[in-house]
């Protein structure tokens, strides 16, 4: 019964807790990554992070969840150089190889504007 509940424990320190579209009752885990996008594709971004600035790039999957910091959806077309994005990575870690895949990205606006503080 110990061993059960050390393994839970464990279990839930390491949760990571994904933000909802149109917000919700619990807080999403840190972002992964913040920055501006450097190019786009439909299956890819290319991030300038705000903290050290550094190119790198994030898969789209066909599960990834788009939508702007309102609430809005749009499709992975939409996805623009300058666009400012908020990145949480699948199981809000980054993978030890390979290209990081995301889990939800969102956007500041379609437009190319800074997230507000």
């Amino acid at each position: 019964m110990l061993v059960l509940l050390m393994f839970s424990g464990a279990a839930s320190a390491h949760s990571c807790v994904l933000p909802l579209p149109d917000g919700g009752e619990d807080h999403p885990s840190p972002p992964s990554l913040k920055g501006k996008i450097l190019s786009a594709s439909p299956k890819q971004v290319v991030i300038q992070t705000t903290d050290d600035r550094v190119p790198r790039p994030v898969n789209i999957a066909l599960d990834t969840e788009l939508y702007t910091v309102y609430g809005g959806g749009f499709e992975p077309e939409a996805l623009r150089a300058g666009q400012h994005a908020i990145i949480w990575f699948r199981g809000c870690t980054k993978p030890k190889e390979g290209t990081p895949v995301a889990a939800v990205l969102q956007l500041c606006s379609l437009a190319a504007e800074p997230c507000s503080s």
